[in-house]
């Protein structure tokens, strides 16, 4: 029997973290390559961000892939880009035989610098004070 590869969220005990939906333009590459390509975010969180891939070509990271990533890069939310590097944690295609080209990319922050990270996080408190999210709310996966 196929299971259709629909566009699911991970259930309510999966979530680490709040997330907030806000459009924010991200730039990924590859560690080690100057080929960089432009997505942008369905929801962020303190642990990650959910990015959605719509282009005429497929979907160059594959899960488990390394990526350095530039977040706001358009100065959205933040003053200045941040830095960081993300995991990519899940692929899923939005056609249900994997034959489309718009696919959504679970990626998990990794790394970032103490900086980029102070400046992350104040975004973020700022988002989420707005769209009503409590850290206290906070769900954490068994």
């Amino acid at each position: 029997m196929r299971v259709p590869n629909r566009l699911v969220r991970p259930s309510k005990l999966r979530v680490r973290a709040p997330r907030v939906p806000i459009d924010i333009e991200v730039e990924s590459k590859t560690i080690g390559t100057s080929a960089a390509y432009s997505l942008i975010t369905e929801d962020v969180s303190r642990s990650g961000l959910l990015l959605v891939w719509d282009r005429e070509v497929k979907m160059p990271f594959n899960v488990n892939t390394l990526l350095e990533l530039k977040i706001d890069v358009k100065g959205a939310c933040l003053e200045r880009p941040v830095s960081c590097l993300g995991k990519v944690v899940r692929r899923e295609s939005a056609d249900e035989e994997g034959r489309g080209h718009t696919a959504r990319l679970g990626i998990q922050i990794v790394q970032m610098d103490n900086t980029d990270l102070s400046n992350w996080e104040g975004c973020l408190s700022q988002l989420e004070r707005h769209f009503g999210v409590e850290q206290s709310n906070k769900i954490v996966g068994a």
